[in-house]
């Protein structure tokens, strides 16, 4: 065997069995860190069913047309084919590598549909999807002509809507930190907040406590009732466990699941818990690649239950979730959003880069950062539903022109549900702007109850309720005192709920007319009582002008 051949040898099978060596090493001397399910990923996702492959035959072609025109330098048709196999097989790559963002997007836009309330006048934020569009075709009233396609049916936004929430976001935040107690290198994973009311009842938010370091395992779930203080189920005696998402080396819940479940993939914002009685159970839907034209994507695979077994962690992995079986949800939130995402494909790569087509969530400083993938639970069916109201892509309006429906109670591994997208006619009344809901509300609170917002109260998170009807919440130092339902198209009164029944010390009820407070002292009264008198006095001089003649 000649020095060159071996050499040529050499370059071929370097860079596997580097690949295997590093896969080996991490598989026998150190499996609890999971680093050899990332080289598995990757075999997976890149060289089995992306474009990996190519660029590895590109690889090997450049080291044959080297050892040809090295060796067989009077046969140059060998040299030639091998560097024309080269270059075949970086094309080939390239095109699969510029085309892995559109592939992505027909896979998600592929379980999603739009409904319109008239399909022969189609809303302006769906011109771009629907002009010359095939109709009646794949079950669509109108098939987009694009590179990927969006399909356009006829439906209407349920006019029931969701159960309302009995408390906010940030105050649940303020009221579940306040649960771990004093319990030492144990806090609140902020991101697992969830909102339970899978099961009909008046609902409640969770979050999971978790442990940190080599020792401390997982603490518990607290749970918060939208009033009071929030209660706990621990992870001690007949419960206990060994393991936390925060911990390291053998405390390593992460590490632990890498293990026993290599491809399956979570994300802490789709972690939740809750109590079964005294038993707390922490949840994970969780992910996996799934070949998809030249590549991989990212597909629900069931959920993981954890549970404490006396000082052991238990493990039960679920591929498919019917309705109703948890109290929360099973589809990841991450998919979910992902799926919203993509919608901008929906009308082709050239509409989506050039003219923005497409939805996002809204941005506005009203809603606290919570803005898209509410869990709500539907009035009529029951079901839980990821629900995101959505502004026009690349706007910087506030105008919610869509809403955005997936169902959350139900996964099967490796497929999408649905997503439902409803958008809503231009001339429609529940096309409503945020930020003016927001300041209607402050208006009415005003003139209403003066002395909820001038005490410190602040106005934070509208969800909806249904269309038109939206909830927010009054709280004082992260503590949930009034709800507030409001009708964008003003078409109900306003309701303002207090929910302080604690006995704690909290701002007084609103009572008495809207000017009660202008009878007082100026030096007595706040800025927003003087300004609130200010217009009671000018609309009353305004009423006491004699009408023209």
């Amino acid at each position: 065997m000649s020095n060159g051949f071996r050499v040529l040898i050499a370059w071929v099978i370097t860079p596997p069995l580097l690949v295997g060596a590093y896969w080996l090493f991490w598989a026998v001397v150190a499996p609890g860190f999971g680093r050899q399910n990332g080289v598995e990923a990757w075999w997976y996702n890149v060289f089995l069913h992306g474009n990996g492959l190519w660029w590895f035959l590109a690889y090997v072609f450049a080291g044959l047309a080297v050892y040809f025109g090295y060796v067989y330098y009077e046969v140059w048709f060998l040299t030639g084919l091998c560097v024309l196999l080269m270059i075949g097989s970086l094309g080939v790559a390239g095109y699969f590598l510029v085309n892995l963002d559109k592939n992505e997007g027909r896979f998600y836009t592929g379980a999603t549909t739009f409904y319109v309330h008239d399909p022969e006048h189609v809303p302006s934020a769906l011109h771009l999807l629907a002009d010359g569009g095939a109709k009646n075709t794949d079950g669509c009233a109108i098939k987009g002509r694009h590179d990927v396609y969006g399909c356009l049916r006829q439906g209407d936004l349920p006019s029931a809507g969701w159960d309302p929430r009995i408390g906010s976001l940030d105050g649940a935040g303020v009221a579940l930190s306040r649960a771990t107690g004093d319990v030492q290198a144990v806090s609140l994973r902020t991101e697992t907040i969830t909102y339970l009311n899978g099961k009909g009842d008046n609902g409640s938010w969770s979050g999971v406590l978790d442990g940190s370091g080599i020792n401390v395992p997982l603490g518990g779930v607290a749970e918060w009732s939208g009033q009071g203080s929030a209660t706990q189920c621990t992870f001690t005696g007949d419960y206990g466990i060994d393991r936390a998402f925060g911990g390291s080396r053998r405390n390593s819940l992460p590490n632990l699941l890498k293990e026993r479940f290599p491809l399956i993939a979570y994300s802490m914002g789709d972690v939740w818990g809750y109590c079964d009685g005294k038993e707390p159970i922490v949840v994970i839907p969780v992910t996996t690649p799934i070949p998809w034209t030249h590549r991989t994507v990212d597909a629900p695979a069931g959920v993981i239950t954890v549970r404490g077994d006396h000082g052991r962690v238990r493990l039960d992995y679920l591929r498919d979730v019917a309705p109703g079986t948890l109290p929360g949800p099973v589809y990841p939130k991450s998919i979910a959003a992902h799926q919203r995402t993509e919608t901008k494909w929906a009308a082709g790569r050239e509409y989506m880069n050039r003219n923005h087509f497409g939805f996002d969530p809204a941005h506005s400083g009203a809603q606290s950062g919570n803005v898209s993938e509410y869990l709500l639970r539907d009035k009529s069916t029951g079901r839980l539903q990821w629900v995101t109201p959505m502004t026009l892509r690349g706007s910087t309006s506030e105008l919610f022109v869509a809403y955005a429906i997936i169902p959350a109670d139900e996964v099967h591994r490796g497929s999408l549900n649905a997503q439902s997208v409803y958008a809503l006619d231009d001339s429609d009344p529940r096309r409503i702007n945020i930020d003016n809901l927001d300041a209607d509300a402050r208006s009415w609170l005003a003139a209403n109850a003066g002395t909820v917002m001038s005490n410190g109260g602040k106005l934070v998170e509208f969800t909806p309720i249904d269309g038109d009807t939206w909830r927010g919440f009054v709280e004082f130092n992260g503590r949930v005192a009034y709800r507030i339902d409001i009708a964008a198209s003003r078409k109900t009164p306003v309701q303002l709920v207090r929910l302080d029944d604690t006995g704690d010390t909290g701002p007084p009820a609103p009572s008495g007319p809207p000017n009660a407070d202008c009878g007082k002292a100026l030096a007595s009264l706040t800025p927003a009582q003087l300004a609130q008198c200010a217009k009671v006095f000018v609309d009353e001089l305004a009423n006491r002008q004699p009408a023209p003649r």
